[in-house]
This record gives C-alpha cells, sequence and structure tokens, in this order.
C-alpha cells in the first residue's frame, strides 16, 4: 500500500547526485502513461556498491484504454562502462603519444591516423585516412607491404621491424614499425595498426659510432706501423754499431 516507484534502495542520477524515487524512469513511466527509453541511472545496492543500469519502463492498458501498471527492464551497464573506460583511455594514449599510430584495412587503405602520425609523416587526418598506406613507402621498398600484409592475414606480429618511409614533403625517415593484426568481435583479422617511431638520430648515432671506431682502428694501426718501424730502425742501427 505504500508509493515505492522503485525496488532500489538508492538510486543516483549517472553524475552521481541523488535521484528522487518519484522521479526513476519507471514513476515517470507511471505519471506520463508512456514508454520511456535510453534513460540511465545508478543503483545503490545493501553493501554500498553501485550499478549503472539503462532503464527500459513501458506502461500497459486495458481495452477501454485505462493505464493499468508498468513493466520495467534493468540493463546492466557495468560491463559497458568498463568497456567504455577502456576505450577511453586506448584513445588518450593514443592521442598524446609521440609515436606514429596508423590503423588500415587488409587491403593497406588507412582508417585511423593519431597526431603522432601527423607530425612525423606531414599528412593530417584528413589526407591520410582513406588513402593507400603505400603512400609512404618508398619506391624502393614497395615489396615492404605486400609481405607485412601477408603476415598480419595469418594473424602474425611484425616487430622491430627497421626500414625507412617517406614524408609528404618527399624527405625519407629512418623508422622502426610494430605491426599488430586488429580483429573483430569474432576473432577475425579485419585489419592491422602499426606502431612507426623515428630512429633517424639512433641510426645517426650509430653511424658516427662506427665511424668513430673505424677511425680509432685506422690510427691505432698507424701507431702500430711507425712503432713496428721505429723498432726495425733501431734494430738496423744497433746492427751497424756492433
Amino acid at each position: 500500500g505504500s508509493s515505492l516507484w522503485c525496488g532500489s534502495w538508492k538510486l543516483y542520477w549517472p553524475d552521481g547526485t541523488p535521484l528522487p524515487h518519484d522521479q526513476c524512469p519507471i514513476a515517470l513511466a507511471l505519471k506520463e502513461q508512456r514508454p520511456v527509453r535510453g534513460m540511465t541511472a545508478l543503483a545503490e545496492r545493501p553493501d554500498g556498491t553501485r550499478v549503472p543500469f539503462l532503464a527500459v519502463p513501458t506502461p500497459f492498458f486495458n481495452a477501454q484504454g485505462n493505464l493499468l501498471g508498468a513493466v520495467n527492464m534493468l540493463v546492466n551497464l557495468t560491463d559497458q562502462e568498463a568497456k567504455e573506460e577502456a576505450a577511453r583511455r586506448y584513445v588518450a594514449i593514443v592521442e598524446s603519444s609521440n609515436d606514429a599510430i596508423v590503423a588500415k584495412d587488409l587491403n593497406g587503405i588507412i582508417t585511423a591516423w593519431n597526431p603522432g602520425a601527423e607530425r612525423l609523416f606531414g599528412y593530417t587526418a584528413d589526407e591520410a585516412i582513406g588513402r593507400s598506406v603505400t603512400m609512404l613507402i618508398p619506391p624502393d621498398h614497395a615489396d615492404e607491404e605486400p609481405m607485412i600484409l601477408a603476415r598480419i592475414r595469418l594473424g602474425e606480429r611484425v616487430e622491430h621491424y627497421e626500414t625507412t618511409r617517406r614524408r609528404k614533403d618527399g624527405s625519407l625517415v629512418d623508422v622502426s614499425l610494430t605491426v599488430s593484426p586488429i580483429n573483430d568481435g569474432r576473432g577475425k583479422v579485419v585489419g592491422a595498426s602499426k606502431i612507426a617511431r623515428d630512429v633517424t638520430e639512433r641510426r645517426r648515432a650509430e653511424d658516427q659510432r662506427l665511424l668513430l671506431l673505424r677511425e680509432m682502428d685506422h690510427r691505432a694501426k698507424n701507431m702500430l706501423a711507425l712503432a713496428s718501424g721505429l723498432v726495425n730502425v733501431s734494430a738496423r742501427n744497433e746492427s751497424t754499431a756492433a
């Protein structure tokens, strides 16, 4: 005989502010005699945990059109919110990454392009998305993309593959690539994500180190040759003096 409206102990709006029971979705459906759709809220359990849910209340009437009551269905959104939060975090990581992160389909058509890719290659997302990833590949590296796509179709991952790519202005950049398959909800490979890291400075430093080592080796050999020559001259002088 009491007007409870809802069986939940406590209700809250999605932002955490209290939701009066007489304003909850099924209360609105009964008061306004209409279905309520798309309304979400939080239900507090006796142990204090809060569960996000989607309410789908629907009023029902008799043959004369008089309101008899309403039936409600609550859809637990906990898993969905967890997935959405994970997706938001993933997007934040991708957007803030200094590395170029590019997604493409199995035909090599670019489907996603982060700010790091724009900084590295010079193309904006609008310029890159929808075009073939081969626009980044110099002619002398044209055989690499079919090889990478073939491995991706098999579900294989390509790790730390060092190569050269071409920027929008035509200049070349040394990169380290990691390419991973993208699967749909059924586990089927539908594309690939590619992370490209600029290794130009590292390669330049390695080249300088190798050049320095060669120079040191060359000078060491010269010094040894000079020392050997001095020893030979000294030996001849000692022989002459004797």
